[in-house]
């Protein structure tokens, strides 16, 4: 008995000294290894309740961490490569096709869709089920979208809307345009004629002005754009093309260039940049300048008292301009990389405290502005406004930067008085058009 017992004890002991017996199951039956890498600039996420002040980069580190305790198929690995954004090409796609490319991308929907047609990314169609579908906004799914599938899952949003400077407004006697607090205001085009008149004869400085504009460069391009659309016309055609030479679009140049000739924007505003009139919103010498949730949390820390209003729509109910960041997956050829890299993305939303982390900026999932919109400021407000929600860029326009390049040139023309809005609209139409078709498929 004491013989058989202790052939027992040495051949179980045995079998713990050696690899294969030491983990309950055969070797060949473990997990394999792989290695997962994400590729992101420091996009910032806010202050993140419970967190802090983070940038995506910390959000992926917590989700890896988190996704690959409870992931069976493969035994993940995770390579986080935080870069510049001025380093996107040497860090991102000069190293497609090596062994260092990376296999997840986080970012905007600015080139993607010029990645999607050269092939380099996967559609993600196959992981949306129905409730994710529902619980975002079609209008970001449609602006994450290139030929009928999605290669972006939207997990953050901006809402671009206008911001009014209490004081001022008051000074000017406008209280019966303020909205209540911590709401959004909505105002026609109409109304915001009679709000830039009253607010221009209540201003002595000739330093302070009412409105925001500017077209030095291309940025802040976009929310020119959108106030292409104040007179009831739409920015695109139903081919995506630039349609803003209509009776609209030439109404909306000729209002443009009125606010200039009557003096509610900086003088020269063609010489000025975006940043130029943030600063001047900033220091109280601008009475309506471009806001989001961000900055109005900057506002308030500041001391200021200001509110949001939507861009002007002849309805009243206005725009107010989405931006989203998201995730890609690149095809790296390798069919086992892209499944658990796309079981990744997945699993991030359906991670309660991962998705915590799109409450610094704007979650793009109703359902989380749902649960959190009493207790996060502002919140609930920016989720009622969503039906409101306008897109300029498009995933399918794949020379997004041409059109940049050219589009700023013509409110320059505009607004130096050397082509009439009819000119402009035109030259819009043709520049803007021209920059698209160079980056279509031949």
């Amino acid at each position: 008995m004491k013989k058989s017992l202790l052939c027992m004890f040495l051949i179980f002991a045995a079998c713990f000294s050696m690899t294969g017996c030491s983990s309950g199951k055969p070797a060949d039956e473990r997990p394999e290894s792989i290695t997962l890498r994400i590729a992101t600039p420091p996009i910032g996420l806010g202050s993140v309740p419970g967190v802090g002040e983070a940038e995506i980069s910390e959000m992926m580190e917590v989700a890896a961490e988190r996704f690959s305790a409870q992931y069976t198929a493969f035994d993940v690995n995770f390579e986080i490569n935080r870069y510049n954004y001025t380093d996107e090409k040497e860090q991102l796609l000069d190293k497609i096709g090596t062994e260092d490319a990376a296999d997840i991308f986080y970012a905007g929907s600015w080139n993607t869709s010029a990645w999607a047609e050269q092939g380099w990314l996967v559609p993600l169609d196959d992981i949306i089920d129905d409730g994710l579908r529902s619980d975002i906004s079609e209008t970001l799914w449609r602006q994450n979208s290139y030929k009928g599938h999605v290669y972006v899952l939207p997990y953050q949003q901006l809402h671009n809307t206008l911001a009014g400077n209490k004081k001022m407004m008051e000074e000017a006697g406008l209280e019966e345009f303020i909205p209540e607090q911590d709401t959004i205001a909505h105002w026609s085009t109409e109304d915001f004629n009679t709000v830039f008149a009253e607010l221009k004869e209540s201003i002595t400085d000739e330093t302070t002005y009412v409105f925001m504009m500017y077209a030095l460069n291309d940025q802040g391009d976009s929310y020119i754009m959108t106030l292409l659309q104040a007179m009831g016309g739409s920015l695109y055609d139903e081919n995506g093309n630039f349609a803003v030479n209509t009776p609209e679009g030439i109404a909306a140049l000729t209002w443009l260039k009125s606010l200039d000739e009557q003096g509610y924007v900086p003088e020269n505003a063609e010489n000025i940049e975006f940043v130029d009139v943030i600063n001047l919103f900033y220091n109280g010498q601008m009475a309506i300048c471009m806001s989001n949730l961000t900055n109005l949390w900057d506002y308030r820390d500041r001391g200021m008292e200001v509110f949001p209003v939507n861009f002007p729509s002849l309805d009243g109910r206005g725009y107010v301009v989405a931006t989203t960041n998201g995730f890609c997956v690149f095809d790296n050829g390798d069919t086992k990389k892209v499944q658990a890299a796309k079981d990744f993305v997945r699993y991030i939303y359906t991670d309660e405290e991962l998705m915590k982390y799109t409450l610094g900026t704007l979650p793009v999932n109703q359902s989380v502005m749902d649960k959190y919109e009493d207790e996060i400021w502002m919140l609930k407000a920016y989720s009622e406004n969503s039906p409101n929600l306008t897109t300029i860029v498009r995933l399918d326009n794949l020379n997004w930067q041409g059109v940049r390049d050219v589009f700023y040139l013509n409110i320059q023309d505009l607004l130096k008085g050397t082509k009439s809005p009819e000119e402009v609209a035109k030259a819009i139409d043709e520049t803007c058009n021209a920059a698209l078709e160079q980056g279509r498929p031949k």
